[in-house]
């Protein structure tokens, strides 16, 4: 019995991997750009030790307990990840849901002034004068005159 082989294929481990969400991702966790941009924006952020600390995980508690831990100080945040589990949409869903709540509060917060103004917005029209088209000014015979609804529109 012969089996075929694909001759196509270069031997060795693959220069990718997947994750558990199916994005593909490199070998080595340090090379991992989106996990190391990412971090590069949120680690600073006042928020994102509150969103690890208030998510409710475990593994999100032991990030940052990692993250805080002067042993893990040459460790990559990528490879910390991955040694507890958390891929990059974890970690973009954990940071979404926080912003949707502060999002939600301030809105609650404002919502009368919003309301306000939406229904002030809603109620005012541009509206052109259909005597004159907005031009201010009515063609009577061979004389000029300024559009009475223009300047009582004017006053109000």
């Amino acid at each position: 019995m012969t089996m075929g082989v694909n001759q196509d294929r270069t031997r060795g481990r693959p220069a990718t991997q997947k994750d558990k969400n199916g994005r593909p991702m490199p070998l080595k966790a340090d090379r991992d750009r989106l996990m190391n941009w990412l971090f590069a924006l949120l680690r600073h952020h006042p928020d994102f030790g509150d969103v690890l600390q208030f998510s409710g995980e475990e593994r999100f508690f032991r990030l940052y307990d990692a993250l805080h831990d002067d042993a893990y100080r040459n460790t990559s945040p990528g490879t910390l990840c991955r040694r507890f589990g958390i891929s990059l949409r974890d970690l973009v869903d954990v940071w979404r849901e926080h912003n949707r709540l502060l999002g939600i509060m301030y809105t609650s917060t404002h919502f009368p002034q919003i309301v306000e103004d939406v229904v002030a917005n809603a109620l005012s029209r541009d509206v052109v004068c259909p005597r004159c088209d907005g031009l201010k000014n009515v063609r009577d015979g061979n004389d000029d005159r300024e559009c009475v609804r223009y300047v009582k529109a004017k006053a109000v």
